[in-house]
């Protein structure tokens, strides 16, 4: 059974044609651009899952970027892509439905990638569509959010296309340990108000925040704004600021950077009522400013009676590509916040 990801037969965004489909077979996880012809990301650790009856599965996937293939929630293959290709992956043959699930584990940049079409052979078929989560999570951050470099045993080993991996961030870990559906709008490299170096200082994270693909405005910046009723978290975690404070200076102005912290504060509560809010600083470099920062605005959030926040500050082991935290410092940090963002969810087990 082919599925392509378009509701007519119609030249795809890069050439091609497409057959219909019934996207009713996909769960998505993350911010995805679901167009006529294809389904488009960007984010780091978006996934596309589904349950079949299959012996093979081919993704028709274009763009650059590496991705982990699972079944039945267990790591099978790493891949890349780095044009359109047809990546074809070997399933169990003992005639029984499995859930296969598709994940980006590499930055939101280099731009988009798009899944044209999944093709499960002559007698594939598409069984019930994976059940969502009744927990709901989002992470907004920057590089030790994404799972920049995590794969690096040292400061200069590899690349960050290489080493990077989503699938082995906290966000992820947390996630997945506490079997929510989630969101990671996460770039590296870039502050709430300030990126690091000041590199492009018109696509900082309050800018890039509001666009479905946040890798792509750099390159086209009328590309798609994203729906904010398409996805309610119950948690938002809110690890930035590393960028804004760290590096060459000039560093953030520190009452721009709570400006704009309250008002996204402000933002997603209005967006989505009721939820909950984790704030997380760590130790930034020269002056380490962020956290001081972070939990002067949670005190003023408190001091205001909003009893809808908590705040943490941790440490991470910076031992991993160019300074960035190691597979175990995620896991860590991941096992630190657990019980944080499950206190704010309300699901602590008893």
């Amino acid at each position: 059974m082919f599925l392509s990801v378009a509701f007519v037969l119609a030249a795809t965004v890069y050439g091609g044609a497409s057959m219909p489909i019934d996207k009713e077979s996909l769960a998505l996880n993350g911010r995805w651009s679901v167009q006529d012809s294809c389904l488009c990301a960007s984010a780091p650790a978006v996934s596309i899952s589904f349950n079949a009856k299959t012996t093979e599965v081919t993704f028709d996937i274009e763009g650059e970027a590496r991705f982990l293939f699972e079944i039945d929630g267990k790591p099978q293959k790493y891949v890349t892509v780095t044009d359109r290709k047809k990546q074809k992956f070997s399933t169990p043959k003992d005639g029984k439905p499995h859930t296969y699930r598709l994940v980006k584990v590499s930055e939101s940049n280099p731009g988009k990638f798009c899944i044209h079409g999944i093709d499960l052979g002559k007698k594939g078929s598409f069984a019930e569509k994976p059940k969502a989560s009744s927990r709901r999570i989002e992470f907004i951050g920057d590089s030790f959010t994404v799972g920049y470099g995590v794969e690096g045993k040292g400061p200069e080993d590899g690349t960050p296309f290489e080493k990077t991996n989503a699938s082995k961030s906290y966000a992820f870990i947390l996630s997945e340990s506490l079997r929510a559906d989630y969101h990671v709008n996460a770039v590296s490299g870039r502050g709430l108000v300030r990126n690091y170096a000041n590199i492009v200082p018109e696509w900082t994270l309050e800018t890039l925040y509001d666009y479905t693909m946040m890798g792509v405005p750099e390159q086209d910046a009328n590309t798609e704004r994203w729906d904010f009723e398409r996805f309610h978290p119950q948690v938002v975690v809110v690890f930035v600021g590393i960028n804004d404070f760290q590096g060459e200076p000039p560093y953030a102005d520190v009452g721009k950077f709570k400006q704009a912290y309250v008002k996204l504060l402000d933002r997603l509560r209005a967006l989505h009522p009721g939820v909950k809010f984790l704030l997380v600083a760590t130790k930034t470099w020269p002056n380490d400013d962020l956290g001081g920062v972070v939990e002067g605005i949670y005190n003023d959030q408190v001091a205001a009676g909003k009893t809808d926040i908590l705040y943490k500050f941790v440490y991470t082991e910076n031992t991993a590509l160019h300074g960035h935290p190691s597979e175990n410092s995620q896991k860590e940090l991941a096992n630190t916040l657990r019980p944080l963002v499950a206190r704010l969810g309300g699901w602590l087990s008893r």
